[in-house]
């Protein structure tokens, strides 16, 4: 039978299960399921003993908790209107199965309000993104007092979305988990990793220089796709990479949100060109001649993917373009990873190209309020749309800024 101390260890997992979708029972008899595999802990005794301090074995107290499910739907048909799980456990035990002479059933309102106060990421046990951000503080500020290197690495899960839709919640919060266990796995003692939003992931490198980063996020990369591939569902390997950004203090921002958002957009351009790579923030990135779009007879629409670029004035008005990207300045709200339409034509409609892109820098023009400063990267989607971006330039009869 399962102790008050082991289960007090798995109290926090065990009451976030609850919390994350308290009306899918489904979902929550599969969560704790899979806590039960991963852990061997007794999970719903584990349950039981933290809610009403009642002690059963594991088997009894899954019938229990089934019990419970089931007195819960009854008693909310009963009533006409949906009924807590603290509501459910504290009747089923007072009044079904009466075990609880003297109620002392836990809160979780209460619960939920100390878990929003939690350093710790309940799905993957790294930190959340707010300890992150105060963590990069910190040592932003020590680098600074010291003459330290500080790199941030932002990692994104490739096509998540669709590993989640193809094999389900429980299989993706598996995955996730593996992912932290491999950050950790690959970072030194005085580093730092954090789930910041859905599979998006970052790391803090105290005392580590730009290539020192990257050899770390490249470690870090092989290690996934090794892994993964390993990794298999129905005898096919799930084959899952990253994509990771690197960005350095001070190089690249010396506030420590803008060096995360640094981070992310090199993680954005390194998924413009492909994913299961790394990339690397550097303030200029010419690698191809921009193409300065003032005065010049070449007309470009920009719109939200799935959109219609609207004419005349008013909307973004777009400044330079390469073979590799678009800079425009707009009063609209745009975010790093946002996909857009860009649709051009020369003067004359002898020369035209549609592209999508993907924003990977936004930036506040200087003295203009609410004036932003857009970056968007091509998403070529075929072998030769770039010798076809090439030819309308070419065409397009634009000169090298």
């Amino acid at each position: 039978m399962i102790t008050l101390e082991e289960a007090t260890r798995y109290k926090d997992e065990l009451i976030g299960v609850l919390q994350e979708d308290a009306h899918n029972e489904e979902r929550i008899l599969r969560r704790l399921d899979q806590i039960r595999t991963q852990s061997g802990i007794q999970v719903y005794a584990a349950l039981l003993l933290i809610l009403t301090g009642l002690a059963f074995e594991e088997s009894e107290a899954r019938r229990h908790w089934e019990s419970i499910l089931q007195h819960r739907r009854a008693f909310a048909q009963q009533l006409q209107r949906d009924i807590g799980l603290r509501v459910a456990v504290l009747d089923y035990f007072v009044n079904v199965n009466r075990q609880l002479t003297n109620p002392r059933i836990i809160d979780l309102s209460v619960a939920d309000r100390q878990e929003a106060s939690s350093p710790i990421d309940p799905h993957t046990g790294l930190w959340n993104a707010r300890q992150f951000l105060s963590a990069l503080q910190k040592e932003t500020r020590r680098a600074k007092r010291y003459g330290l290197d500080v790199c941030v690495l932002y990692l994104d899960v490739d096509n998540f979305r669709e590993i989640n839709e193809r094999h389900g919640d429980l299989v993706a919060d598996i995955l996730l988990r593996e992912v932290a266990i491999l950050l950790k796995n690959k970072i030194r003692d005085i580093d730092m990793a954090a789930r910041l939003a859905g599979e998006e992931f970052g790391l803090i490198l105290p005392e580590t220089d730009r290539m020192g980063a990257y050899l770390v996020a490249e470690r870090i990369r092989r290690e996934m796709e090794k892994h993964f591939l390993r990794r298999d569902i129905d005898g096919r390997p799930i084959a899952m990479t990253v994509t990771i950004g690197l960005a350095q203090y001070p190089e690249d921002a010396a506030l420590a949100d803008h060096l995360v958002r640094r981070a992310e957009e090199a993680m954005h351009q390194a998924k413009a060109r492909g994913a299961n790579t790394v990339g690397v923030f550097y303030r200029e990135r010419r690698n191809f001649i921009r193409y300065d779009l003032e005065g010049s007879q070449v007309r470009i629409r920009i719109a939200a993917a799935g959109e219609t670029a609207g004419e005349g004035g008013g909307g973004p008005e777009p400044r330079n373009i390469s073979r590799s990207g678009l800079l425009f300045e707009s009063d609209g709200a745009h975010g790093i990873g946002d996909e857009v339409m860009i649709h051009c034509e020369d003067s004359r409609g002898q020369a035209r190209i549609t592209l999508k892109g993907r924003v990977v820098r936004v930036e506040e023009v200087e003295g203009q309020a609410g004036r932003r400063e857009v970056g968007v990267a091509f998403l070529l989607e075929w072998e030769h749309q770039e010798s076809q971006i090439t030819d309308f330039l070419r065409r397009g009869g634009l000169s090298a800024g």
